[in-house]
């Protein structure tokens, strides 16, 4: 109201002129004041109805202003959401195929190689392609923010024990001990990602322990799986980084097979299913990963 009364200002004082107007001439010829009655009264009215309008109509433009200011802001954010997730793809996928090279030209040299001790060598460069192809796969499936989540009651077990298979040659090249029960529990989770997360933090602890022994055990009461390996451990300094797309740290830069996609895919599931994952590390002794799961109803 403050800003019509402004900018109608000239036409609020323009129409008391007139009204003056009307009045002094009145007075000077001495006409009859009924008259003058009836003229100011139509005056005032059509003015009040005047300014009605008026006001109507630029209350709805400021609305319409505010409309249009809103959509503007909108489309603006819709568009570098667009263009941040074009470039995390593109950077993702350009260090997903500088990762897949190494395998595959591994496994070139492994088969000009006739010998019978490289088969179990190409055995692993076949699971690290396959990993990296899965990986390429969950990423477009994580950054759809159309893909639902279907969350349900999912046995550990049939998660853990395929992969345990899958790097089973892994773990004998590496003369890596793993202990490991059947855990006979369900957690609440989707299958797929938490899989995913299970499968990485493995292939994690399996790149950077040799001649060690890996853990994988569940606390029923707090909901917690930990998968704890006696590898070199991390930093200190490299801990708040280590989900971070492309960063491999320290113990990355020793190892030419960290590509530092895997645990930014755990990052990336852990908040689609708003499954936490905590780290514990000291160097030189190994590493725990914990996956908080969901609390279940007793």
């Amino acid at each position: 109201m403050r800003n019509f009364i402004k900018k109608e200002g000239f036409t609020i004082v323009y129409m008391a002129v007139v009204f003056i107007l009307i009045a002094l001439i009145f007075q000077l010829f001495d006409l009859p004041m009924a008259i003058y009655s009836i003229i100011f009264w139509l005056l005032f009215i059509l003015s009040v109805i005047y300014l009605a309008a008026k006001a109507i109509y630029s209350h709805r433009q400021l609305d319409l202003k505010h409309e249009n200011d809103l959509l503007k802001a909108q489309r603006l954010t819709e568009h570098n959401t667009a263009v941040n997730q074009r470039r995390n793809m593109e950077e993702y996928f350009i260090m997903w195929v500088h990762q897949m090279k190494t395998p595959i030209t591994a496994s070139k040299l492994l088969l000009d190689n006739t010998d019978g001790e490289a088969i179990p060598a190409l055995k692993q460069e076949m699971v690290a392609i396959e990993n990296y192809t899965n990986m390429a796969l969950n990423y477009l499936k994580l950054t759809n923010p159309d893909r639902d989540m279907t969350f349900s009651q999912v046995a550990l077990d049939e998660m853990i024990r395929p992969l345990i298979k899958k790097y089973r040659t892994q773990f004998i090249h590496q003369q890596v001990t793993l202990h490991y029960e059947l855990l006979h529990v369900q957690v609440v989770t989707e299958a797929n990602l938490t899989s995913l997360m299970i499968e990485q933090i493995l292939n994690n602890a399996l790149k950077y322990t040799v001649n060690g022994e890996i853990w994988i055990s569940f606390d029923a009461d707090k909901q917690i799986l930990s998968i704890k390996d006696t590898g070199k451990g991390i930093q200190a300094s490299d801990l708040p980084k280590i989900f971070d797309k492309g960063y491999a740290g320290f113990n990355g830069q020793l190892n030419e097979k960290s590509s530092g996609l895997g645990l930014y895919l755990v990052q990336l599931a852990s908040q689609r299913l708003q499954q936490p994952v905590t780290v514990a590390s000291t160097v030189g002794q190994g590493s725990q990963f914990d996956i908080h799961f969901h609390q279940q109803d007793k």
